[in-house]
């Protein structure tokens, strides 16, 4: 989310400077605002989480956000849950990073690096047996 953010100061700096010029925005930049909100939206809205038989991959469409983990780093994998107030995308703490689309069910990955990793998942157990394998 956060590559976004100079792209959204750039937009608001140019309608500001247009508002002051002309007194109103042009229609392009109302459309080009929502052209970026919907483009996000549709980004975040799918999390792909593929398992292989030596890694475990996630990312958001068109790839964005995709992270890799073999299992030679994973120590230890658990069914968690992510609480409403942390959002949508990713999300990033001290130790844990949250991957997710929707609050709710999601399994946590504990690294060697002593850092966590929830996944959010519409089927944690699932996922869970999957990478016993």
């Amino acid at each position: 989310m956060l590559l976004f953010l100079p792209a959204a100061v750039a937009v608001g700096i140019a309608l500001s400077v247009t508002a002051i010029v002309m007194g109103r925005p042009p229609l392009f930049v109302p459309l080009v605002m929502m052209g970026l909100v919907a483009l996000i939206v549709a980004v975040f809205s799918t999390l792909i989480i593929e398992v292989s038989d030596s890694e475990i991959a996630f990312g958001f469409l068109f790839g964005a956000m995709r992270r890799r983990i073999p299992f030679t780093d994973i120590v230890h994998a658990e069914r968690s849950t992510i609480a409403w107030w942390h959002g949508i995308g990713v999300r990033y703490g001290w130790k844990t990073v949250n991957y997710l689309v929707w609050p709710g069910p999601a399994v946590a990955l504990t690294l060697t690096s002593g850092r966590t990793i929830r996944v959010g998942t519409d089927d944690p157990d699932g996922l869970l047996a999957a990478l016993k394998h």
